[in-house]
């Protein structure tokens, strides 16, 4: 093995000879570049455009969508269509076009560049045949044959005299004459009620008053109602129930009209106690029948006893 490599050696400086080399040369020539490829000493004199406006405004953004509405989604680069001229006899309300009556619609168009390349795709709503027709082919269901093809509309020859199909057919619906709405519902708890409650109390001093049975009726066709104007919770003494005590009382509901205030509470009515459902369920019963009412309770602290006389 050693005589190999002592054979061979030679051949390991051959290589670095060689690269050495390599380096050499590649220096050797951006030595060379460098002398006489180097930039000129005078550059070519550039004049300064004199043309060109001064003044720098920011760019305004409109909110107009008539720009997008004219853009093509589909080809960034295409132009806008240009308007076409009116012909005489373009306008729909000319008496040598109509528009048509015949069971057609107008489903799509395609303008092109030449007359040839312009096609609308068009349905008989009868038979319902179909299909794209150009320039100089027969409209199906017409006597005629398709003579202009528009963006939003068509004419064809039909029984001797031009007619026009607009696109997405034809007509427009007949607007029926909307009927007056019924007056709203009310379940006494709107305007109707309150002006009721206003109306149909009458104080005679702070323990007596005198109440309506129409209100009385009103209230116990929906009591709902009438509990939107306080807040009611059950009342506990010694660890059982003691009728219902009032809070956040608004001074327009039946609860302030009828004497109570804030914190009162109801224990019983016509001496019968307000301690279980079945109770306060038996004394609604009775009310509807009732022509006086004693509600008893406490406030502050103290007993009260008022009196109310229905008519």
């Amino acid at each position: 093995m050693q005589d190999l490599i002592k054979r061979y050696f030679w051949v390991l400086g051959a290589l670095v000879a060689m690269t050495c080399a390599v380096f050499a040369a590649k220096g050797a020539g951006h030595i060379i570049e460098a002398s006489f490829l180097g930039d000129p000493d005078h550059g070519p004199k550039v004049v300064a455009p004199t043309n060109l406006p001064q003044v720098i405004t920011k760019p305004v953004h409109s909110k107009d969508s008539a720009l997008f509405a004219t853009r093509d989604m589909f080809c960034s680069d295409c132009k806008p269509p240009e308007p076409i001229a009116p012909k005489p006899g373009d306008n729909p309300n000319s008496p040598s076009i109509v528009i048509t009556s015949l069971p057609l619609q107008l489903l799509a168009t395609n303008v092109g560049a030449r007359t040839d390349d312009s096609f609308a795709s068009i349905v008989n709503t009868e038979n319902q045949n179909q299909g794209s027709f150009g320039v100089g082919d027969k409209v199906p269901g017409a006597t005629g044959a398709v003579t202009e093809i528009h963006y939003k509309y068509i004419d064809f020859t039909n029984a001797g005299h031009t007619e026009r199909l607009g696109l997405m057919g034809a007509p427009p619906p007949v607007i029926a004459v909307a009927a007056p709405e019924p007056p709203p519902v009310t379940d006494g708890s709107g305007d109707d009620l309150q002006a009721l409650i206003d109306g149909s109390i009458k104080k005679i001093d702070d323990t007596h008053y005198e109440i309506d049975r129409a209100l009385v009726d009103k209230i116990l066709g929906n009591p709902m109602a009438a509990n939107k104007g306080a807040r009611i919770v059950p009342a506990v003494k010694n660890g059982k129930p003691d009728g219902f005590k009032l809070y956040a009382l608004r001074p327009t509901s039946i609860y302030a009209k009828i004497g109570l205030t804030n914190g009162d509470t109801i224990e019983a009515i016509n001496s019968m106690e307000l301690t279980t459902p079945d109770k306060a369920l038996e004394i609604y019963m009775k009310l509807k029948e009732a022509t006086s009412l004693q509600v008893d309770g406490t406030r502050r602290g103290k007993p009260l006893t008022l009196n109310y006389t229905i008519k």
